[in-house]
């Protein structure tokens, strides 16, 4: 099975639960050590089940509860170069870091994880790919832009987590100052409802999931959200995808999809590793490839 739960996403702070078959995984930790706990408890887990927290980026929208949660328990934190440097050098003491580089493959547990780079504000953002039993999960937010990266990484996808973070015209009249509205307009800022489009349009099969996440809370609504969707929903490949809209203060369903019978076609390329924390702590603090 490959899994993912959104415990709560929005400009105010994003969190997922992420399972690769049976190990729980954090993706990003923005909200509170308390929430996330809770969110954590009510699927049996704790903190100290996770195989790992992936960080997409160090923005305290993505990474606010991380702190609580180290000084708790030592938890491996997967996520670039430039994000780990960007954290430490706010003094978060990470004791614990693999790093992810764009573009190199990683490979544990009959798991395959692609991170990509994605145009945003801060030293080093990623977004992943994690393919598994050949299902495909594909995440981005926070995308000033759409790339060819993007668009290469995420058009397969039979679950999508996709940011659709503001409709033009609130933010054009919200109470933002302008400097914000021009930074989040900006090439690295964050993609318009109207900018899923981009992508959805371009799917090079039916998608199964699409979640919609990182949405303003001062200019858009998830109304706006789904009508943005409506002139799209006729395309072959959306007219059967289940539509999630993510929220800040209510938990999604997990979402899953269980294995298909043609998985991986180079099955030579994958590398059975033992244990996963076993490989976790001979590569702290090396890149994976």
């Amino acid at each position: 099975m490959l899994s993912i739960k959104y415990i709560g996403s929005g400009s105010r702070g994003n969190s997922a639960l992420i399972m690769l078959g049976r190990r729980p995984f954090l993706l990003d930790a923005g909200l509170s050590k308390k929430r996330i706990e809770e969110a954590l408890r009510h699927e049996g887990f704790s903190f100290e089940n996770l195989g790992g927290i992936f960080l997409t980026h160090e923005h305290g929208d993505h990474t606010c509860g991380l702190a609580n949660i180290l000084k708790k328990v030592s938890i491996p934190i997967i996520t670039s170069k430039g994000t780990f440097k960007a954290l430490t050098e706010k003094g978060l003491d990470i004791p614990q870091a693999v790093f992810l580089r764009s573009g190199k493959e990683f490979e544990f547990e009959g798991t395959r994880i692609w991170p990509f780079s994605v145009p945003h504000d801060s030293p080093e953002p990623i977004g992943i790919r994690i393919e598994r039993n050949g299902i495909i999960l594909g995440i981005a937010t926070d995308i000033g832009h759409l790339t060819t990266e993007i668009l290469r990484n995420l058009s397969d996808c039979d679950i999508l987590c996709l940011e659709s973070n503001y409709d033009e015209d609130m933010l054009s009249k919200c109470s933002y100052p302008a400097w914000l509205k021009s930074r989040i307009r900006g090439p690295l800022g964050h993609l318009a409802n109207s900018g899923t489009r981009g992508i959805l349009t371009r799917l090079k099969k039916s998608l199964k999931n699409l979640i919609l996440v990182h949405l303003s809370q001062e200019s858009n609504t998830p109304e706006l959200v789904l009508e943005n969707l409506e002139l799209i929903r006729n395309i072959e490949h959306l007219r059967e995808t289940i539509i999630t809209v993510a929220l800040q203060n209510k938990p999604t369903q997990m979402i899953s999809i269980g294995a298909q019978k043609n998985i991986l076609k180079n099955k030579s390329r994958i590398r059975r590793i033992k244990h996963f924390q076993e490989s976790l702590s001979a590569l702290m603090g090396e890149d994976f490839f």
